[in-house]
């Protein structure tokens, strides 16, 4: 499950590597030591994109954007101030974006209605986690129903895709959706709810959780591009 087929000697060694990165960097967050953090948090996002293009064909950069975006996200997660917040927000918010289109893309959607359906109901928990929440802020308000409606969207996506046309790719697209709603989910209730407890309780969760979101990001890509490398090699006899 964590080695791809036909991975060669060099991928198999940069996923050590990785999880090797993933375990420090979990620790790490548990003992809250911020040199070790600022150090190994970045790596995790820069170990996805060394895999990715050890293993891709096509090596779009699209990818790339999104996994580096997603890294000045995390490194502006870490000192924990409400300003760094929004604007850490403000990137993520960036990421899903151009997330959303690249799978839209990959995936090649055209039925829209099963999508809709499926948003629905990730709309509906957090729009109401956001109207029991205590942040007065218009700016933070705002940022965060423009996130609540993104995650929504990937989720959707994820679901929706995973019960209209089941297959290996949109398998990893359905964990990749499940983690990321997850993975926000946790991240929400910490900022908004939980702020004044230790972070040791919830850092290496959502930590570990970025990780996985990365990797089966990263897993849903490279068996989309083979899916569509296939279907255009037959395209073209």
């Amino acid at each position: 499950m964590f080695t791809l087929k036909h991975e060669n000697s060099y991928g198999r060694l940069f996923s050590i590597l990785f999880f090797a990165c993933i375990a420090i960097e979990v620790t790490a967050e548990m003992f809250s030591s911020k040199l070790l953090i600022y150090i190994f948090k970045p790596l995790i996002s820069i170990g996805i994109m060394v895999l990715y293009w050890n293993a891709s064909k096509v090596k779009t950069p699209l990818f790339f954007a999104i996994i580096l975006l997603s890294m000045i996200t995390n490194i502006l997660f870490i000192p924990n101030t409400y300003e760094l917040l929004i604007i850490a927000l403000l990137v993520f918010m960036i990421h899903r974006i151009l997330l959303i289109y690249y799978v839209i893309q990959l995936i090649k959607l055209e039925d829209y209605v099963p999508l809709l359906i499926a948003i629905v109901p990730f709309l509906f928990v957090f729009f109401y986690l956001l109207s029991i929440s205590s942040d007065s802020s218009a700016s933070g308000y705002f940022v965060l129903i423009i996130q609540n409606i993104l995650i929504s969207i990937v989720g959707g996506l994820a679901l929706s895709e995973y019960v209209m046309n089941y297959n290996k790719m949109n398998t990893w697209l359905f964990i990749f959706g499940l983690l990321s709603v997850m993975q926000y989910f946790i991240v929400f209730i910490e900022k908004y709810y939980l702020m004044s407890l230790a972070p040791t309780a919830f850092r290496p969760l959502a930590m570990l959780l970025n990780a996985s979101v990365l990797y089966s990001f990263y897993r849903f890509i490279i068996n989309a591009e083979n899916v569509n490398n296939k279907i255009s090699a037959l395209d073209n006899d």
